[in-house]
């Protein structure tokens, strides 16, 4: 073995340069110092330090040397803040090769500019920073590391005869182990089949009493349907005694069976017929008029009735039953709106102006004619003597309270892309929520540019400018509201929907002897603007209050600027929006509303 060591260290030597004898650390009150003790002053090498910060190591090498205690890893003190552990091996991954001491560090060492000298000539000396370390040398520790060595080697090494004995000793225990495992496996054995004739006797006893409560429950659950059986008997005696009864009191209704009530109005310059039935009726259901004059609602109802004949009414002559459903037969030539609202059919049309009111009332329990006449042509003393005449307890109410020619909805609708509810009445308010296109939002109140709205159990606020009423919706935003509704399989609101050749559209408009909207009229008239003779041709939206400016179509260096509110001829300006502006228009005491929408990118209008 020495041989060996022996001629490994004339290739060493032969191979490097310089020995590192040993290594020691110590520290006074000033610093600490690492101190690399060569064996010779001559030939003393290259030498570098690097700190990994990433791993705590300070690394300490040496060109073209060689450590006299051999390569291996050396515990320091493992608590210490300087050197905790060192490991020395030789990298030869370069030209030259390097002797590395790779220390494990504390919080002590930060960095790798540490001051280095020469001490003696001959020994290497870094200057580490002050800790509270112990002193030692690499010496000193392998010598300690190779006495535990030799102590655990003698240790291991015992006598054969004891360790025989202890062999015996051993098989012994083991066989004494091994006849009481067995002894304890017999009684288990024992004890197992004991349990196991005691759980066959107990599930033998749980059948007997599951057979007993399943005969006692079969009987319970016969009993149970005789008991059903005879209520029911019971209960249909009741029932027609009941039919016999009621058939007996029944009262002959004034109507055919399946109808509620029709009722007809008439006044200001319009007619409406409504007639609800026990099935509720939805517009798409509703078809006609045929070339019979015959409107025909696809509901379920009677397969045949009597023909109810309708007095007082201008639009429908007779109702009745048929296979397909209720048929209303109206006048020749009679083309109303058709309006569903909460499952009653409404049916429009203008009329002759009369002074006053009339009114047809059907019901089951009788058929009502009701007339009023505006008080300058009746002999009717003045209101106040009127209501003067009555009790306190009295309630004077008006047709037109009890009717609604065009019921629509007041909740306010989103007609932006995309605008947020605020928590106050301010643009710099903190966003609730991020409203879209077409969401409804239940209005409140109007607080100056900002509506304080309800979004299911939220309340916030919303710019005005932001949100329209259903009636105040633009054609364009009206049909996209509509096409959501379908993309979303809901049923669409049937009170804007017409038959196809009664929509208010330009071009299909129907004047009732109005003036023709195609035949232009030469100039601007007195009363406002003629909106016939104009086009829009901007909306000016960024301001607090947003304008409109239309130009005259034949001559458009002519142009206006309006704003909601605004008097135009027969109307006002009732909305603007980012694209459309809506005029409300009332003529011959009928009121209309029509739009306008900017052109496109290709100079077509949007509408």
């Amino acid at each position: 073995m020495r041989t060996w060591l022996l001629l490994l260290a004339l290739i060493a030597a032969s191979a490097f340069s310089a020995e590192v004898k040993d290594v020691d650390f110590s520290c006074s009150a000033k610093d600490c110092a690492i101190r690399f003790q060569f064996s010779s002053a001559k030939d003393l090498p290259n030498f570098f330090q690097k700190f990994d910060a990433a791993s705590h190591k300070l690394t300490i090498g040496f060109s073209n040397s060689k450590f006299a205690l051999g390569e291996g890893s050396f515990p320091l003190e493992e608590n210490s803040s300087a050197l905790q552990r060192v490991r020395i091996f030789t990298d030869a991954s370069f030209k030259i090769p390097l002797l590395k001491f790779e220390f494990a560090v504390g919080s002590a060492i930060v960095n790798d500019k540490n001051p280095v000298s020469l001490s003696g000539g001959k020994n290497f000396v870094i200057a580490l920073p002050k800790s509270k370390s112990s002193s030692w040398s690499l010496s000193g520790i392998a010598s300690k590391q190779l006495k535990v060595e030799k102590q655990t080697a003698v240790a291991d090494k015992k006598p054969a005869a004891e360790q025989a004995r202890l062999g015996k000793q051993k098989a012994e225990a083991d066989r004494k182990a091994a006849a009481e495992q067995a002894r304890l496996e017999k009684q288990k054995a024992e004890a197992d089949r004991k349990a196991a004739a005691e759980q066959a006797r107990l599930g033998k006893q749980k059948a007997e009493a599951d057979r007993k409560a399943a005969a006692e429950q079969a009987r319970l659950e016969k009993q149970k349907a005789e008991a059903d059986k005879k209520a029911e008997l019971e209960a249909e005696k009741v029932a027609r005694e009941a039919e016999t009864q009621a058939a007996a009191k029944k009262v002959v209704s004034a109507l055919i069976e399946g109808v509620k009530e029709m009722t007809d109005v008439k006044g200001n310059g319009l007619e409406q017929f409504r007639i609800v039935t026990d099935t509720p009726i939805d517009i798409s259901k509703v078809n006609g008029p045929d070339k019979a004059s015959a409107i025909m609602v696809s509901i379920k109802g009677p397969q045949k009735a009597p023909l109810f004949k309708v007095s007082s009414s201008g639009i429908v002559k007779s109702v009745t039953w048929t296979s397909a459903g209720l048929r209303i037969q109206l006048y020749p030539e009679i083309r109303p709106i058709a309006v569903v609202y909460k499952g009653s059919l409404i049916l429009q049309v203008p009329a002759v102006s009369k002074p006053g009111f009339e009114c047809y009332i059907a019901t089951p329990a009788g058929v009502y004619f009701h007339q009023w006449k505006n008080a300058e042509e009746s002999s009717a003393p003045a209101f106040d003597v009127f209501a003067n005449t009555f009790q306190n307890d009295k309630k004077i109410v008006s047709v037109a309270q009890s009717f609604q020619l065009r019921p629509v909805s007041r909740d306010l609708i989103v007609v932006t892309e995309s605008t947020p509810l605020l928590a106050s009445p301010s643009d710099n308010a903190h966003p609730v929520q991020n409203l879209s296109f077409g969401e409804r939002l239940a209005d409140i109140e109007l607080d100056g540019l900002y509506y304080k709205v309800r979004l299911g159990a939220k309340v916030g606020f919303v710019n005005k400018r932001a949100v329209s009423y259903q009636d105040e919706l633009s054609a364009v935003q009206a049909e996209r509201l509509k096409q959501i509704s379908l993309d979303q399989g809901n049923a669409l609101d049937s009170s804007n929907l017409h038959f196809e050749n009664l929509t208010e559209d330009r071009v299909t408009y129907s004047s009732f002897g109005r003036r023709d909207p195609f035949v232009a009229i030469k100039g601007l008239l007195e009363d406002g603007i003629n909106i016939d003779q104009v086009e829009l041709v901007g909306i000016i939206w960024e301001s607090e209050v947003p304008m409109a400016i239309l130009a005259e179509t034949k001559n458009p260096s002519v142009s206006y600027t309006v704003k909601e509110g605004d008097r135009i001829l027969n109307g006002k300006v009732l909305k603007i929006t980012q694209t459309d502006v809506l005029f409300l228009l009332q003529e011959f005491g009928v009121s209309r509303r029509y739009s306008m929408s900017l052109p496109d990118k290709y100079g077509r209008n949007t509408k």
